[in-house]
């Protein structure tokens, strides 16, 4: 497949994938505009692996765009007893109904509509959920916007390089292209912005985490919220916490999700239920953007700044070795040039 063609099947991909996470979006809307609410019972969950992210609820395969599935049984107002599996629900809210790999078969709220085809939602899981859908849909569509202006470049290349060749030579030059190495350079693309990127937000966060210590203010900020996130059956969660305080001038602010240390959990938590409502902080006046110091988890937060600058500059440099690997076997390898007969 050639490089113009490769870049036309992720273009096409991409829009895809964006268009079903448009209308997954939009059944969930509707459901909840149009349904009804009432108790639904977990009857199984099921991994989904990001290699075959199908779940079959019968015989009908479905897609699903989170780490795990559940199964829900109910009873709809016209007196009919449904059951429905492949049912998404986010990391926050598997770390709800999970303890390590047992399920929870609890009976929980949802909006249901009276019909075979709509799927139940779950309202505890409807504001994860949709960040999840929204957050994919943006970075789907990022990628195929990126894909597609690379595509604009290459035909524009290719329709430079042909004119500027000169009548006749289009057969020769399409008889001595030099064969691409596709997986390096797609390594390449994907590594060299994914490590800079990396970089460039763990180095400016580490600049604000300094002058936050220097210059700083004070605060005592509300937690409004603490969860744990399991983005893997039997894997330890990741915590997570939102914040809420009013600064110098009286305004009211807020930030978060933002990751805590499991340490820090525990202080805040007594078995997985918040019991500390508030923490010390550290905070730049008129930075809302920038992320405030939990004062009892510094270590934690220093810790991933200093992860961050390094493993965002290790994947920067791989990028440039195989970028630089790219280039040097395309170089290398000879053309299948067309023999005169």
């Amino acid at each position: 497949m050639s490089l113009r063609g490769f870049l036309i099947v992720l273009v096409a991909v991409g829009v895809l994938a964006t268009s079903g996470m448009y209308w997954h979006q939009h059944d969930i809307q509707r459901v909840m505009r149009d349904g009804y609410g009432t108790t639904g019972k977990i009857t199984s969950a099921e991994v989904v692996s990001t290699r075959f992210p199908f779940v079959f609820d019968g015989a009908w395969p479905r897609y699903v765009d989170e780490n795990l599935a559940i199964g829900l049984q109910w009873t709809g107002k016209d007196g009919i007893q449904r059951e429905h599996k492949g049912i998404a629900v986010s990391a926050a809210y598997a770390a709800r109904i999970t303890v390590g790999n047992q399920l929870k078969l609890l009976t929980i709220p949802i909006q249901v509509v009276d019909d075979d085809s709509s799927l139940p939602v779950v309202v505890q899981d409807i504001d994860d959920h949709l960040n999840h859908i929204r957050s994919t849909s943006r970075f789907m569509l990022a990628g195929a916007g990126t894909c597609a202006g690379l595509l604009v470049l290459v035909i524009g290349w290719q329709a430079w390089s042909a004119r500027r060749s000169g009548p006749g030579s289009a057969a020769i030059a399409a008889g001595s292209r030099r064969p691409f190495p596709y997986t390096l350079a797609l390594l390449t693309a994907v590594l060299l912005p994914f490590g800079g990127y990396m970089l460039v937000t763990s180095y400016l966060e580490q600049n604000a985490l300094k002058e936050m210590l220097e210059h700083g203010n004070e605060a005592t900020a509300d937690i409004t919220r603490a969860y744990g996130e399991v983005n893997k059956a039997g894997e330890a969660p990741s915590y997570l916490v939102t914040l809420a305080w009013t600064d110098g001038s009286g305004q009211r602010q807020t930030y978060g999700p933002t990751h805590i240390s499991a340490a820090f959990w525990q202080q805040i938590t007594r078995n997985g239920v918040q019991t500390v409502r508030q923490t010390r902080i550290r905070y730049l006046p008129g930075r809302a953007d920038a992320r405030p110091l939990i004062v009892d988890d510094a270590a934690e937060r220093q810790y991933q700044d200093s992860f961050g600058v390094k493993g965002g500059a290790v994947f920067l440099v791989f990028g440039l070795i195989l970028g630089g690997l790219t280039l040097y076997l395309y170089r290398r390898r000879p053309s299948t040039s067309v023999q005169p007969g």
